[in-house]
């Protein structure tokens, strides 16, 4: 089995069908080496009444059906788990890839032989069959400094099956894979190419409670950089460190911005300000002080 798509899918009625007919179409040499694994996580609607519809018309496709809602790090790292593929490609289930990019993105694993490879996304109405091409592919052998300077946190990429059980996927601590997810795979890669092209269109009318709620995105980015410091601390170069500690305060400082008319003079700001211009760094009790005041939030969903 060349590659699993892993195709998350909770309350995805109206969009799951459209999704799944785009890796169904996809521009493959050989078109039996793929599965479509979905799966489900508690849906309420019709979403598993849609999936049984097409997998009887496409033996490709493995239906997993949680008996709880997990959320989706959880889930992802339940589906790879399960996969079959060497290589796995990981998808929300309301976007979309373009016809020729699985095949391109497994062209350059195996041109560079690299176990990761990172494309672009956009979030567009009108999705284009090929791959928007900007320029050229790129080589990086510090994969984790690569994607902390560029702020790597979305889907669109190819991942190894292997480098994914080593890195253990996505963080389960934290509900949204988006931010753990691409850093601790680069973390355990010793490389990984970054493709200058558009591989991962996001629905541009989506209109999901996670994507619209910045206390949730805030919250999953404080958590997710912390574990990864805490996890790697002593592994990690002096440049990943400072980076880390930049999101950190980073996130510190926009839960206040989008929350306070009066943001610019609070203890926030003072601690983005410091970071920004000197450096500054959380020292421990800092980062369990923040880690608490981000535990305690309500509206935020949390891994069961």
């Amino acid at each position: 089995m060349d590659v699993s798509y892993l195709i998350t899918v909770f309350n995805k009625e109206n969009e799951i069908k459209e999704t799944i007919s785009w890796i169904q179409n996809q521009e493959l040499d050989r078109f039996d080496k793929i599965e479509i694994i979905c799966i489900d996580d508690l849906s309420s609607d019709d979403s598993i009444k849609i999936l049984e519809s097409l997998q009887r018309d496409d033996q490709r496709i493995r239906i997993i059906k949680n008996k709880k809602n997990l959320g989706p790090s959880k889930s992802l790292n339940i589906a790879a788990k399960l996969a079959l593929g060497e290589y796995l490609i990981p998808i929300d289930g309301d976007d979309f890839l373009p016809k020729d990019a699985t095949q391109y993105l497994l062209n350059i694993a195996k041109k560079y032989k690299v176990k990761l490879v990172f494309g672009m996304s956009k979030r567009l109405k009108d999705i284009p069959n090929k791959i928007t091409h900007i320029s050229n592919e790129e080589l990086h052998l510090n994969s984790l400094e690569f994607c902390l300077k560029k702020s790597i946190v979305h889907m669109g990429f190819l991942v190894s099956k292997d480098l994914w059980s080593r890195s253990e996927g996505a963080d389960e601590k934290v509900f949204i894979q988006d931010i753990s997810l691409p850093m601790r795979l680069a973390a355990h890669s010793n490389s990984l190419v970054y493709a200058n092209s558009i591989i991962y269109y996001l629905r541009d009318e989506s209109d999901s409670n996670l994507s619209n709620n910045t206390d949730q995105q805030h919250h999953d980015r404080y958590l997710s950089y912390l574990n990864l410091l805490k996890a790697s601390s002593t592994e990690l170069s002096s440049t990943s460190v400072a980076s880390i500690h930049a999101q950190l305060i980073s996130s510190i400082w926009k839960i206040k911005r989008d929350n306070s008319k009066l943001a610019m003079f609070s203890k926030n700001f003072i601690l983005y300000a410091a970071n920004k211009f000197f450096g500054y760094q959380l020292n421990e009790k800092q980062q369990a002080i923040w880690s608490d005041y981000f535990n305690n939030l309500d509206s935020i969903r949390r891994p069961t």
